[in-house]
């Protein structure tokens, strides 16, 4: 059986130029990036050149590139570290978050409250959209830092960051922007006003294991990771030196040609078209979502019952919830969105990418329509 995978958004295969290049720092390169030695000046001269990459792409200084292990020690850092500098610099207290961020950003709350700052949660409307216009209201002197994501990560719906991010600059807040999800764009960091943003290299075709942080020059966040002097003393810990050339090599290929994204959108859109009867799409047709990115429900089908059925079929999806002790918690974005927590449980999440084709997404959806109609009729006659 040959599988269907359809989970890009929780992560990407590694390219095979990616392999190649990691492999020589995976065996002979083995050298510590902060020795003066010629083995550790050849590892910081490719982390160098890495960085140079993610500086081009982003638009940024060199020097405001930071490496870290993961997407969500990076985001930890910005929010978390990136709030402490701001209260360091201005004595502002207050934190806002979207409430259908990302796991990593959402549960910074509590240890954020721990440290002293009031959170607060801004609203998103039914398509996990955050509210701009509350965010506005509620950003005063007052507001060290505000974190919104750029597009969600299950609906695949965009937040107006270019807004948000010029009335957090006109009131001295930092900005945080969760960029997951939209990297490499046909975007730079100044678009959005950004004081801080956040990669994974793992869902743009890249390695597992690090993660990347923009901090804009001046805006420097206070350590989580403390006990050396490595990027520049913004996360100690030695540099996981072929991860991090992996991630530039991924970055600069699909960076150079964006458009593979209106290839994955083709893909996407056949799937959705074949999916036929019972199905409701979270986002209405209107509206701007990822090239890759399908979101439905089928009423009265548990999204835990069509996924395991659809495992043994071959076909790969999530739901787009945490998995807790083996089984699915309600998605909290469904939630913020003001589903029910029945509804909130039905939600079915498929996201294309670079490997998809047409044949794959007219197969995908037969297997996926015909095991939600057969689990629904099953259900209704007991």
């Amino acid at each position: 059986m040959r599988r269907i995978y359809l989970d890009h958004a929780a992560t990407t295969p590694m390219l095979p130029e990616v392999v190649a290049a990691m492999e020589p720092w995976l065996s002979g390169g083995f050298g510590n990036p902060s020795s003066l030695h010629a083995e550790g000046r050849a590892a910081k001269a490719a982390i160098d050149q890495s960085r140079e990459i993610f500086a081009d792409l982003l638009g940024c200084l060199f020097g405001e590139i930071v490496f870290t292990s993961s997407g969500t020690e990076a985001a930890n850092l910005g929010v978390i570290g990136g709030a402490l500098s701001a209260r360091d610099q201005t004595g502002s207290w207050e934190v806002i978050l979207g409430a259908a961020e990302h796991h990593c950003v959402l549960h910074t709350q509590k240890l954020l409250e721990l440290l002293g700052f009031t959170v607060l949660i801004a609203p998103v409307d039914r398509e996990a959209r955050v509210d701009a216009d509350w965010i506005k209201e509620q950003v005063r002197g007052r507001t060290a830092l505000v974190s919104v994501m750029h597009a969600n990560n299950e609906l695949g719906t965009f937040n107006d960051v270019v807004e948000i991010g010029r009335h957090c600059r006109e009131h001295a807040a930092f900005f945080h922007v969760d960029a997951v999800q939209t990297f490499p764009g046909d975007w730079r960091v100044d678009d959005f006003e950004a004081d801080l943003l956040t990669l994974a290299p793992h869902k743009f075709y890249g390695p597992k294991g690090v993660g990347v942080l923009y901090a804009r020059s001046g805006v420097k966040p206070m350590a989580l990771m403390v006990g050396g002097g490595q990027e520049r003393e913004v996360r100690a810990g030695t540099e996981n030196t072929a991860g991090i050339v992996g991630a530039g090599v991924a970055a600069r290929i699909l960076g150079e040609d964006l458009g593979w994204k209106n290839c994955i959108q083709e893909v996407r859109d056949c799937f959705a078209d074949r999916l036929g009867e019972g199905f409701v799409f979270s986002v209405g047709p209107g509206s701007e979502v990822l090239p890759g990115h399908c979101h439905v429900r089928f009423p009265g089908v548990d999204a835990e019952h069509a996924l395991i059925r659809l495992d043994r079929e071959g076909v790969s999806a999530s739901s787009g919830a945490a998995c807790s002790s083996g089984s699915l918690e309600p998605s909290h974005v469904l939630a913020a969105c003001g589903y029910s927590e029945k509804e909130a449980k039905e939600g079915l999440r498929f996201t294309f990418g670079r490997g998809n084709t047409l044949e794959e997404a007219e197969r995908g959806a037969e297997i996926v329509g015909r095991v939600c109609r057969e689990i629904a009729e099953r259900r209704a006659k007991n």
